[in-house]
């Protein structure tokens, strides 16, 4: 199992261009989330018409009652403009807070209010925040799976699970995370379902090795 990363497009000179989600395929995706048969309810559908005119650059600005969903386009549009141009999420804290510019930290702190109130959200809102690239209702889940899926692609690439390669940073950290989660598998302390992700990655990788071996 491997759950795919953004898409990627290969310009002339073959070097791989990251190319993410826009705000309108972002609003047309939440948009055709909501079941056709069903009627849009009053708060969804004002934050919906919201978020269009944001888009379009044409939002009025905010009447009276409109002001807590207007900031609430607005700073989800610059929770994923973030994630375009650092490729993470906001944090809201780290080993050393004086690091942390603010505007960082503050949308961090919106995403994790997200999470918080999540049963008092108009539908549409989850709905949106379900498909965006930024967000993750459970973020050490979604760390989880990056780090799984970059395992399947070293796998794929090299042939080989990644090693403690000093030379290779980002390399290093990955083996480093996986030994983390073998360690855990063997102590009978991972989660079930990483578990048999986690076997199931193994027995591929033996499986691709020994194909590998049969072809050479």
């Amino acid at each position: 199992m491997c759950l795919e990363g953004p898409r990627r497009s290969w310009p002339a000179k073959g070097r791989p261009v990251q190319k993410h989600p826009t705000p309108t395929e972002l609003y047309r995706a939440a948009k055709a989330l909501w079941p056709p048969a069903e009627r849009w309810d009053e708060a969804s559908l004002l934050i919906r018409r919201i978020e269009a005119q944001h888009l379009t650059g044409t939002t009025p600005p905010p009447l009276r009652g409109q002001r807590r969903p207007t900031n609430w386009v607005r700073t989800l549009h610059e929770h994923e403009q973030f994630w375009r141009d650092h490729l993470h999420a906001p944090r809201e804290r780290t080993r050393n807070m004086a690091t942390l510019p603010q505007t960082e930290r503050l949308l961090g702190e919106w995403a994790r209010y997200q999470r918080r109130t999540e049963p008092l959200l108009a539908r549409y809102q989850v709905l949106r925040l379900d498909v965006s690239p930024s967000f993750a209702w459970d973020p050490q889940q979604r760390a989880w799976i990056s780090n799984f899926d970059a395992c399947h692609r070293y796998l794929r690439k090299t042939g080989t699970l990644p090693y403690l390669n000093s030379a290779a940073p980002e390399q290093f950290a990955l083996a480093r995370w996986l030994g983390r989660q073998l360690r855990h598998q063997q102590a009978g302390t991972l989660a079930p379902d990483r578990a048999a992700l986690l076997q199931s990655f193994l027995d591929d990788s033996q499986l691709y090795r020994r194909a590998v071996t049969a072809l050479g």
